[in-house]
Order: C-alpha cells, then sequence, then structure tokens
C-alpha cells in the first residue's frame, strides 16, 4: 500500500474526509481517521500545537483528498465566521502542497494537473475576496519551518496568486487567467535541478552575482521550460510563460532578451519580478515598489507599470 503525505494546514474541522488519515510513528504508520468521520478542531489544533506538519492518505484516495480541499475552501471563503488569517492558511497550505510536490516531481501529469486544480481553485477563491491576496501575502512562514525549499514553494504559490488577480484586474481574458495561474506555480521549476550551491542564486540579487553565477542563474527560464515541453499534457502556453517570465521588453531580460512583450508575458515578468524581491530577496513592499518607480522603468510598458502600481494599492499590497 503506498502512501501519500498530505499537510495539515489543508484539514479543516467538521468537513466529512471522505478518505481515511493516517499517522506516522518511528517504525509504523496507524490510522488517525477514518474517511466516514470529520477530524475535530481539538485534534488538528493538537497537532498543530505538537509541530505535526504532514499526516498520510492512501495513494488511491487522492482524488477524494482533492475533492475535500476544494469543500474546505469553498467553505471558509463563503463563511463570515472564518477569519482572514483562517482563510489564508487554508490557501496557502493546499497551494504549498502543491508547490511541494511539483518541485518533487515536475515531470508527472499528477503534478500538473494538481497546478490546474490548485490554479482553478486559487481563481474561485480569489475571486471571492477581495481582502484574501493580501492575506496570502501577510502570512508568514514559521521560522521553525523556513528553509530555502519552503521559500520557493510560497514564491510560487505567491506568484500564481498574484498573477491571477493582475490578470483579473486587467480583465484578461479568462484562459489566459488559467494559464497564468499555472505557470505562476511552475515557473521556477528550474530550481528542482540544481544542486544547493546553484539553488541558493535563487535567494541572492542578481547585482552581487558573479558572472559565472549570473551566467547559470540566466539559464534557468529555459531549463525550466524544458522540463514541460516534450509533455503532450502541458500547455504551449504555460511553456511559454515560464520560458519568458524573466523577459523585459527593452531587451535587457533572458534568456532570449525579447523586445517585445505579450499582455501575459509582462504581467507574468512583472508578478514573478516583485515576489522574488519580497519572498526570496526579504525586501518589504514598499523596498519594492519604490525600486519598481526607479529602476523598472522600460522594462514594462508605462501603462501597465502605472495599473500595477494602482492595482498593488488596490489590494492592499
Amino acid at each position: 500500500m503506498g502512501f501519500l503525505p498530505i499537510r495539515v494546514s489543508t484539514l479543516k474541522s467538521d468537513i466529512q474526509l471522505g478518505f481515511d488519515v493516517y499517522i506516522q510513528l518511528p517504525h509504523k504508520v496507524l490510522l488517525y481517521a477514518r474517511g466516514s468521520d470529520d477530524i475535530e478542531a481539538h485534534r488538528i489544533k493538537y497537532l498543530k500545537g505538537k509541530k505535526v506538519r504532514k499526516l498520510f492518505i492512501q495513494e488511491s484516495a487522492e482524488s477524494s483528498y482533492q475533492a475535500y480541499i476544494d469543500r474546505c475552501l469553498s467553505e471558509a471563503i463563503n463563511d463570515e465566521s472564518t477569519s482572514l488569517e483562517e482563510k489564508s492558511s487554508l490557501v496557502i497550505g493546499a497551494g504549498e502542497a502543491t508547490a511541494e510536490r511539483i518541485y518533487e516531481d515536475p515531470h508527472s501529469k499528477k503534478s500538473y494537473d494538481a497546478a490546474q486544480n490548485t490554479a482553478t481553485n486559487l481563481i474561485n477563491v480569489l475571486g471571492q475576496s477581495d481582502e484574501l491576496l493580501r492575506g496570502i501575502f501577510d502570512h508568514k512562514i514559521d521560522e521553525e519551518s523556513k528553509s530555502n525549499d519552503a521559500l520557493m514553494q510560497r514564491h510560487s504559490v505567491n506568484t500564481s496568486s498574484l498573477c491571477i488577480s493582475f490578470a483579473e484586474y486587467l480583465k484578461l481574458d479568462k484562459s489566459l487567467v488559467e494559464f497564468l495561474g499555472v505557470a505562476g506555480l511552475f515557473h521556477d521549476i528550474a530550481y528542482s535541478q540544481y544542486d544547493e550551491q546553484k539553488k541558493a542564486l535563487f535567494f541572492k540579487p542578481m547585482k552581487e552575482m558573479e558572472a559565472a553565477e549570473l551566467t547559470e542563474y540566466k539559464e534557468h527560464p529555459k531549463v525550466g521550460s524544458v522540463i514541460l515541453q516534450d509533455k503532450d499534457f502541458a500547455s504551449k502556453e504555460v511553456i511559454d510563460l515560464v520560458l519568458s517570465h524573466e523577459e523585459k521588453k527593452n531587451g535587457n531580460g533572458f534568456p532570449n532578451k525579447l523586445t517585445q512583450l505579450t499582455p501575459a508575458q509582462e504581467v507574468m515578468s512583472i508578478c514573478a519580478f516583485y515576489d522574488r524581491e519580497v519572498t526570496c530577496l526579504g525586501k518589504t513592499r514598499a523596498e519594492v515598489l519604490d525600486d519598481f518607480n526607479m529602476n523598472q522603468l522600460g522594462n514594462y510598458e508605462l501603462d501597465i507599470m502605472k495599473k500595477f502600481k494602482a492595482f498593488v494599492k488596490k489590494a492592499g499590497l
């Protein structure tokens, strides 16, 4: 019997599970909750208090777990008694679980399907709550679980959420919003292929990189797109957005030094840049906007830059 990990942060009390949940002990896996039951709030609180972050389900229950996530998100967003922090935690938990899966198994159709489902959920919940995007960005990673891998997973969720919200603010076509949501989760997937030395470059300002480091870093969009390009289940639009997420319209981007960007490419590039500065480089959102005003002129259409600043202000970021 194979098992899959699930995050405790994706569980919500008083909702029937629909699948058995197991807990891992040092030498065995034990049944923790039956599928016909729900997990009471005090049990979830106890697990979190004991720093238990993962439980397990049988591999055959994966679709049931995804349906459960959908129900939890729908109920949380529509429940006025659920706090913004609780809603954000649930959305982030589900998103980061998908991001973790993508980074662990970027070549599989199951990972891609999970990304599509997560993007759909993000589109639905972000569209129902004007304050949820701010809640996602305000939600801090626990110091005890903070690592470069955890930061990359959060960066994926943040970028996807930001792309979706900004694209809808611009009233882009629904299909483009969906592509951007998936691409936001996948855009830095090259990280999963690198050793620790190369991974560290994702957390280093480009102006501080040595020439060899910069050359290596500038290859990551191409490395990421290659992972998906031979997969018949991967959309060519998503692959293009992964490849072009570091491009700027003045030709200063990489890897192809494009001089013209489509609206979707601009959204992807702006959102990936913004959250890399915040999540991966540790800048404040105010510092990033100041830099955006001073140093990004010419990198994007002026109208898009103005709209992004207005969007960020409206979202409370």
